[in-house]
């Protein structure tokens, strides 16, 4: 192992001097009992200027700059082992060399390659002879390539890793012998700060490309204190760090030709609703989930995000409309250049993945206005299937007719057998009630701003029959960084009444929870919203589970959960009074979702394929990787809930590896959506039954949503891609 000091040195020849060095040697070990236990490498500070007086030459210049480290450590498994220390400076002379002058316990050897053996050099001299002390630091003096092992008397530290060095280095400017550059190790590649304790950071690597090196150093660095590990592993575990403010790491590796380059990562608190996250721990579930490309042979597919969508017929084809054709929406100060309205989708579409069919149809061939088509060409709409009819509401949209954009407040009733003829047949006309709209009425309370359906980001939900728009916003005008619209921050609940046959549809009986809305606890959209099912007396209750979601203080993510029951009232546990509440750690933003349940144990599981996270798991050390950018995954996760409420986060895996023609891997499952398959059996909310799934089973297929090249400011699509979704119980 290399240690680039550099370190103090001196060789004492002058006898006078000496029987001086033997005095301060006691008064060095009486200091040294007080401190932490440590191998001290020079004198401390205050003997330093005499000495600089000592250099065969004369005086030594007074700029000479010393360098100061707080502690090191080295992890166990290098224990004994020797250390090679690659550069030293010796004042006034020209081998550069070093010596050990204090030991707090254990003892330092020096390998003696004439007797091959090991010699003890941190024994006290044992007379003030001159003779006997000159032999006695003759024998401490350790030079350029020596090597040296410290056998402590008990291990101390922490996580592994035993207290070894504190050092005072010198420098004076003298360059070291040069070495062959392809020696010496290239930076470590693949370096990340993980979470993995409540109080805990694992400083995590792959190891260099070239220059094999022998170890690795880990420096911390915070408002206070500095401390360097040397280590052999590529992980470094950190504990009782106090997370409340921030830590930089630096990683170097090292072998006894140099040290590489080195790399930094920075711990910065989050400034998300909670400062810290829930662990993810590893699937232990009782089945595996694997997706693969599902091939649609010659069938040409949309490229899709942020649709509504329904399913019709035997097959369970898909009717897909609204929604945009482009992927992430431009930052720039031109809000038409943002969500260009020529990427609003005015197509609707019908797949068949079973015969590996599409048909496509234009709104514009429907007789519809120019309002109800720009209505169904929206981003972003809330939508809900029941039987053979879609409800669609909101949606963010350039209206034609106003010459702006704003957030459509109007609920649709799209009849899909209706809806499904027209699109396979091009000589058909839509059914004179096959859509039908009502708009939303303004409030006379300000219960709630704008009109009751002008809604974007939400999601709407059903329970016993009653209708649900759960959060969300009201945006109005052009998008430019920096404009958030007016978020609902609160539950409108409502009757449906629709007649197909006599063309009417009305809405009654609204509700409003929480008034005003509460922007302390609901200020949220883009987020995954799950019909759940639990355990009750009668055998299952629904409800809604609302997760995570955008944006925390304008800027950050929520991690505490929301229910909603029948009564369209939503409830969140506070952290500060609650810290133990579960706080959602991956998968924040709205993505592909599967949500299964087992009657049986009364077990919800909820499914989050990729999309946009403020974690990523580690599967190195199984922790956590923070990134305040909050950027694109394709990592999937459970978060899986017990018969008793009680919630967790593991991680099971990532969509598959697809490069795109930049050898770039694509990210997936933003604004994506998942589609059960035929056979598959359902319990109420469209929940899968994962007790009936006794064999490996095709459960469905995720679609579309955005397909982006890093996880930030790469360049995104809307995706035309379908991933098959197997599900194999493992007991």
């Amino acid at each position: 192992m290399v240690v680039e000091g550099p370190f103090l040195c001196h060789q004492q020849r002058v006898v006078d001097v000496l029987r001086k060095w033997f005095d301060q040697w006691h008064l060095s070990r009486r200091q040294n009992k007080a401190r932490s236990s440590c191998i001290r490498i020079g004198p401390s500070a205050e003997q330093l200027e005499p000495r600089r007086m000592l250099s065969a030459g004369g005086l030594i210049s007074r700029s000479v700059p010393l360098e100061r480290t707080e502690a090191v450590y080295f992890s166990d498994g290098m224990g004994p082992d020797p250390v090679v220390f690659g550069k030293s400076e010796i004042i006034g002379q020209s081998q550069p060399s070093f010596v050990v002058t204090s030991v707090a316990h254990g003892v330092v050897q020096k390998w003696n390659d004439s007797k091959s053996s090991w010699i003890d050099m941190t024994s006290p001299p044992q007379s003030s002879d001159p003779t006997a002390l000159l032999a006695f630091f003759q024998s401490r003096l350790c030079e350029q390539g020596d090597r040296l092992r410290w056998i402590p008397e008990s291990p101390s530290g922490s996580s592994g890793y035993q207290e070894a060095f504190e050092i005072l280095g010198w420098d004076d400017g003298i360059e070291p012998v040069p070495v062959d550059p392809t020696l010496v190790p290239t930076h470590v590649q693949e370096l990340v700060l993980a979470t993995t304790g409540v109080d805990e950071l694992t400083v995590v690597w792959d190891p260099s490309e070239s220059g094999a090196p022998t170890a690795y150093t880990v420096t911390r660095r915070d408002d206070t204190n500095t401390t360097v590990t040397v280590t052999n592993s590529t992980a470094v575990v950190f504990e009782n760090l106090d997370l409340s403010i921030n830590h930089t790491f630096s990683v170097t590796a090292s072998n006894s030709s140099g040290t590489s380059e080195s790399r930094d990562v920075a711990y910065t608190v989050p400034v998300d609703q909670t400062t810290t996250f829930s662990m993810v721990t590893p699937w232990d579930g009782p089945f595996t989930m694997a997706l693969s490309e599902y091939d649609m042979g010659t069938a040409s597919m949309p490229t899709l995000q942020s649709f509504a969508s329904a399913v019709y017929g035997p097959n369970k084809e898909w009717v897909l409309l609204a929604g945009r054709t482009n992927g992430l929406h431009g930052f720039n100060g031109s809000g038409i250049d943002n969500f260009p309205p020529k990427y609003q989708n005015t197509d609707v579409w019908v797949v068949d993945p079973i015969t590996q069919q599409t048909w496509s149809r234009s709104l514009d061939e429907a007789g519809l206005t120019e309002a109800e088509i720009d209505s169904l060409s929206a981003t972003n709409t809330l939508s809900h299937q029941d039987g053979d009819t879609l409800f669609v509401v909101g949606g963010y949209v350039y209206d034609r007719g106003a010459n702006d954009f704003t957030t459509y407040n109007a609920l649709s009733a799209i009849h899909l057998p209706s809806l499904v003829n027209w699109v396979k047949n091009p000589g058909v006309a839509l059914d004179a009630n096959a859509i039908l709209q009502v708009a939303g009425a303004e409030a006379t309370d300000q219960s709630y701003e704008g009109g009751f359906f002008a809604v974007t980001g939400g999601s709407m939900q059903e329970l016993d029959g009653r209708y649900f728009l759960v959060f969300g916003q009201n945006f109005e005008g052009p998008y430019t960084p920096g404009t958030n619209g007016a978020y609902t921050s609160q539950v409108r609940g409502f009757d449906i009444s629709y007649d197909l046959a006599s063309g009417a549809l009305s809405y009654d009986n609204v509700s409003v929870s929480p008034s005003g809305g509460d922007p302390s606890q609901f200020r949220r959209r883009d987020l995954n919203v799950f019909p759940i099912l639990s355990p009750s007396e009668s055998g299952m209750v629904e409800s809604v589970s609302v997760l995570a979601g955008v944006f925390y203080n304008g800027n950050a993510v929520w991690t505490v959960p929301v229910d909603v029951g029948a009564d369209g009232v939503p409830v969140m546990v506070d952290p500060v009074t609650h810290p133990d509440v579960f706080k959602q750690a991956m998968n924040h933003y709205e993505s592909a979702k599967i949500g299964l349940y087992d009657p049986g144990l009364g077990v919800m599981t909820e499914i989050l394929l990729g999309g946009i996270s403020a974690n990523t798991f580690d599967t190195r050390v199984d922790g956590l990787v923070y990134d305040s950018s909050y950027g694109f995954t394709n990592q999937i996760t459970a978060v899986v809930r017990d018969a008793d409420g009680n919630l967790n986060q593991q991680y099971l895996g990532e969509f598959p590896v697809v490069r795109d023609g930049n050898d770039k891997r694509l990210y997936f499952g933003a604004n994506a959506q998942f589609f059960a398959a035929t056979g598959v059996g359902l319990l109420p909310g469209e929940i899968i039954d994962v007790s009936a799934l006794t064999n490996e089973t095709v459960i469905g297929y995720v679609f579309g949503g955005i397909a982006a090249d890093q996880p930030n400011r790469g360049h995104t699509v809307a995706s035309p891609m379908i991933f098959e979704v197997r599900l194999t119980p493992t007991i």
